[in-house]
């Protein structure tokens, strides 16, 4: 009887033993299981290349676009190990920034202002129009028949492109500090300047642009990027500002927050997005992969050494594509490294 109660007594404990460890590994899961799950590793290896000189990279689909002073040049590259060289289009002043929307680029142009550039026919690229702004035109981005684009002297700057050979100015509102950089995410907008952060813009609304929401932040980037440009705008950018990489969250465009800052081994410079990654250049620590699955606790996903300081970069699906050598404006080699993503 007794050895029976001992026996039921040690079932028992050996159950409750079980149970406990069973529960802990339970807790342990639920702890380490949303940070493994956003850490998502992306590894990057290089596949191909394409020739200086270069400063700024876009790519859209089968085509790479790069700029390097007043030249834009198309390259195939269908074949990433082997790139081609379409058509080139050349401004009339220095080319400070540009983006690609379907068959147009948007390219910032100095004192020439926004100039409009049919890309249809990657071998014979053409320059169609160009608005000019009181000040330098760094960059623009589309909303439907309107472009928005940086004026240093107007700040942000709306343009009616109805009539692409005769676009006219549709008003602008002028950013407290130094106007840097706007990227458009469906029918919203959004601006930074230095030292006063990130204006938000509602661009479906009639009128002059005008803010729905300003996020008063220090050290704001020079440039941005958005994690999605066309459909719905999911508010979530990126930015390289004071040597670290920034995440704002905008899902609520009349309270922009910043929702992160996030430390690259490096000094990071540009940034791309894509999906729920975002890649930094990070000058002389190459690429730098950064999860954003939640923008409130960015994580570390991958790094790539390159040989030479990594100065901009852009990003699909697949592949990244990442300027190394000089710095901006500066004589010496360049190229376009490209690299293939892979988990």
């Amino acid at each position: 009887m007794t050895s029976g109660i001992r026996s039921r007594a040690g079932a028992r404990a050996a159950l409750t033993h079980g149970a406990l460890l069973v529960l802990g590994a339970m807790l342990l899961a639920v702890v380490e299981g949303p940070s493994s799950a956003l850490a998502q590793g992306v590894t990057l290896t290089q596949v191909g290349a394409i020739p200086g000189p270069a400063e700024h990279v876009r790519v859209q689909g089968d085509f790479a676009y790069v700029s390097r002073h007043t030249d834009l040049t198309i390259w195939d590259v269908s074949n990433p190990a082997s790139p081609t060289r379409k058509g080139s289009v050349q401004m009339p002043e220095e080319i400070w920034g540009f983006r690609v929307r379907g068959d147009r680029a948007f390219v910032g142009a100095n004192f020439f202002g926004v100039a409009i550039v049919d890309i249809s026919d990657p071998a014979a690229p053409r320059l169609l129009s160009n608005h000019k702004t009181l000040g330098q035109a760094k960059i623009g981005a589309v909303y439907e028949n309107r472009v928005v684009l940086i004026d240093h002297m107007e700040g942000m700057v709306m343009v009616d492109i109805s009539d692409e050979a005769a676009p006219t100015g549709a008003g602008s509102f002028f950013l407290d500090g130094y106007a840097r950089d706007v990227v458009t995410s469906g029918k919203m907008a959004y601006a930074t300047d230095s030292p006063t952060g990130l204006y938000v813009f509602d661009l479906s609304r009639p009128g002059e642009p005008d803010p729905v929401g300003v996020l008063h932040a220090p050290a704001s980037p020079p440039s941005i990027e958005v994690q999605q440009e066309v459909g719905e705008p999911s508010g979530i950018l990126a930015g390289a500002g004071g040597g670290d990489l920034q995440i704002y969250d905008a899902t609520d465009p009349t309270a922009p927050i910043k929702a992160a800052t996030f430390e690259t081994p490096g000094r990071a410079a540009r940034v791309a997005i894509s999906g729920t990654h975002v890649f930094v250049a990070d000058t002389e620590s190459g690429v730098t992969v950064v999860d954003i699955s939640n923008p409130s606790a960015p994580v570390a996903a991958g790094t790539f050494s390159t040989d030479a300081p990594a100065r901009d970069i852009a990003a699909n699906e697949t592949h990244v594509f990442v300027v190394v050598g000089a710095g901006e404006r500066q004589e010496g080699e360049t190229e376009v490294q490209i690299l293939r993503r892979g988990n």
